[in-house]
């Protein structure tokens, strides 16, 4: 479920986006560049699908706080992919799999915060094309970012596949602390296993191998902890995708 709450100064709650752009371009555009937002409730999502005409000229939900994850079956092989802070999403446009049928599912992992960048936005956006082109550098930033995932899920071995999404997740959006990365969100481990393409109790498995190993800890509110450095396959694959 969707609940209004208000609007944001887009390149003021998103630093990252502001430091892609001019020193002018900000100065000029951070306080009228506003943009009305949504809170989601944890559960299953259902995108509310714009009329024609707003579609038009519609640049997607910017996610601001929180995750998701987006499903797509195809053959009764599932693919998930993560999103969160930063990621650009138009989850109104169609999945395009022919020949095979499939749709997206989208589930909200917690509560998280949207930005509208609609019809009203993107006009307003006329005078700073270089925000626009900012925003097309998130999409495909989410592009090799999925790509990763991908490429990891085809790692020999689950405990090694585990280990390289884990510190993906943690380069992207992790928290540094006196231990290790921490984890921004509780990886169930069916999660974990969607990610990668494994069963969930061989990440189980894993994951207590890991642990063993002091690679990665779970602190006791839940959330996953990696500790020293990424493994060099992991590093190989950023460098093969361009990361």
């Amino acid at each position: 479920m969707a609940q209004p709450t208000g609007w944001v100064p887009v390149l003021q709650v998103d630093t990252d986006l502001a430091a892609r752009l001019p020193d002018d371009t900000i100065a000029a555009a951070e306080a009228v560049a506003l943009a009305r937002t949504e809170w989601l409730d944890a559960g299953e999502w259902r995108p509310e699908v714009p009329d024609a005409g707003e579609r038009a000229a519609h640049l997607g939900l910017l996610v601001l706080d929180g995750f998701l994850a987006r499903r797509v079956e195809v053959l009764g092989r599932p693919v998930t992919e993560l999103l969160g802070s930063g990621d650009l999403l138009i989850p109104w446009e169609p999945d395009r799999t022919e020949p095979f049928r499939s749709g997206a599912r989208w589930e909200v992992l917690d509560a998280a915060q949207i930005a509208l960048l609609d019809r009203r936005f993107t006009a307003l956006l006329g005078r700073w094309p270089e925000i626009t082109v900012a925003l097309l550098g998130r999409a495909v930033s989410r592009s090799r970012a999925f790509a990763l995932t991908l490429a990891i899920s085809q790692i020999v071995g689950v405990e090694l596949r585990v280990l390289a999404l884990l510190w993906h997740i943690a380069e992207r959006w992790g928290v540094r602390d006196d231990s290790g990365i921490v984890m921004p969100m509780h990886l169930t481990h069916e999660l974990l296993a969607s990610l990668i393409s494994a069963q969930r109790p061989t990440v189980t498995r894993a994951l207590s191998h890991l642990a063993a190993e002091q690679l990665v800890t779970r602190r006791d509110d839940g959330l996953l902890v990696v500790h020293g450095e990424p493994p060099s396959q992991f590093r190989r694959l950023q460098q093969a995708n361009g990361s």
